[in-house]
């Protein structure tokens, strides 16, 4: 089943349920965890492609001190470093078709993917945000995507994505206008609706809608792999690379 477009342009995203198979799903948890247990023993140049829970600040964790999160991975920036498994995500079937589908091209390339992950009863939560315009790796224009994929799936309860139906609805003039400004809208932390998944779903981002996603209450991991995918015809105007970027998807 294709993921549902008119979900996508009317409401600024979409779920496919079940995208990716149980066994990928549970091959990628593994190596995750794998990851993390080795941050003790990473070298410099490991460590720098990670951001850790506890240099972050604590409001945003309901307080809990640097010293309880320990050596918890929040972002995992390039898997794909650290484990080759993370490739066949870049030539899974449901990835390239989503990403074709509703960028409405066949000439697509790779920017980034990082893994995003909430701990247990603490993960952080994330602020109200667009996708376009961002300072990490961005082209001139909205001409991108971003899938997430649920790892552990989402409840509430663990800090699923909060949306704001319908808010990507502004050329992109308003959206780096807004950016530059320091002028972004700012709603409630309960406004919009949370989407739940389950594990395997794929949910796809556009790249103007407001979202974001509170704090891991609950007692299980919350582990989403996001991937920004954007038209080949499209150059990146911003300075970082990582090893996937420009990455043509085949």
């Amino acid at each position: 089943m294709p993921i549902d477009q008119d979900s996508f342009h009317l409401q600024g995203y979409a779920r496919l349920s079940r995208a990716i198979e149980p066994v990928l799903i549970d091959s990628l948890c593994a190596a995750i965890d794998a990851i993390q247990s080795r941050v003790p023993r990473m070298s410099e140049a490991e460590r720098a492609r990670l951001v850790f829970e506890k240099d972050l600040p604590a409001h945003r964790r309901d307080d809990v001190q640097a010293q309880a999160v320990g050596d918890a991975i929040f972002i995992l920036g390039e898997p794909c470093a650290f484990d080759p498994m993370f490739d066949a995500l870049l030539d899974h079937p449901a990835i390239r078709d989503a990403a074709r589908t509703l960028l409405a091209s066949d000439a697509l390339t790779v920017h980034f993917m990082n893994v995003t992950i909430k701990h247990p009863r603490f993960g952080r939560s994330i602020g109200w945000h667009r996708d376009f315009p961002n300072d990490y790796i961005c082209p001139a224009s909205s001409g991108f995507v971003r899938l997430m994929l649920c790892l552990d799936g989402m409840e509430e309860a663990m800090g699923a994505t909060r949306f704001l139906p319908g808010s990507h609805r502004l050329s992109d003039a308003e959206a780096l206008r807004e950016k530059s400004e320091g002028t972004p809208p700012r709603p409630s932390d309960d406004e919009g609706m949370a989407l739940e998944c389950t594990a395997g779903d794929l949910v796809a981002i556009h790249p103007k809608v407001l979202h974001g996603g509170g704090i891991n209450r609950s007692d299980r991991m919350r582990r989403n792999v996001v991937l920004q995918i954007g038209l080949a015809s499209e150059p990146l105007v911003t300075t970082e690379r990582e090893g996937v970027t420009g990455r043509l998807l085949s």
